[in-house]
């Protein structure tokens, strides 16, 4: 992972096909497009177990986001990956940036946004992060 790349992950329900997996995987990665960032798209490489993915070079539930990523997009980032969540009826979202690894279930209450984004800035700017 690049320094200027944060990667959130899917953990998908139990019941979901890769096909599934896939499709929303990429309905994820449309959504967080909007966000001020260089780049959004689905991570590739070898796929990790645990990950569902028909073609081993695409990760299923993996996104990566690059390019100059603020606090305001982080804030932006954990509002909308539990707005994706709630929709989408998928367990939770996990979020690594740097050192920092957050855990999004849901809908985030407005109070706790920040609390969020707070951690993952202060991942990226911990020694070993950005």
């Amino acid at each position: 992972m690049e320094p200027s790349e944060l990667v959130a992950r899917v953990d998908f329900d139990e019941d979901v096909t890769e096909e599934e997996a896939e499709q929303q995987t990429r309905d994820l990665v449309l959504l967080l497009e909007d966000l001020d960032v260089d780049e959004v798209g689905v991570a590739e490489g070898e796929a990790a177990e645990r990950t569902r993915s028909a073609d081993p070079a695409l990760l299923a539930g993996a996104v990566v986001v690059a390019g100059a990523i603020l606090k305001p997009v982080l804030a932006a980032l954990v509002t909308l990956l539990g707005q994706w969540i709630e929709q989408s009826g998928q367990r939770s979202v996990t979020v690594e940036y740097g050192d920092a690894k957050v855990t999004v279930k849901g809908r985030v209450a407005t109070k706790d946004v920040e609390a969020y984004a707070r951690a993952l800035n202060e991942g990226a700017q911990a020694p070993g992060g950005r």
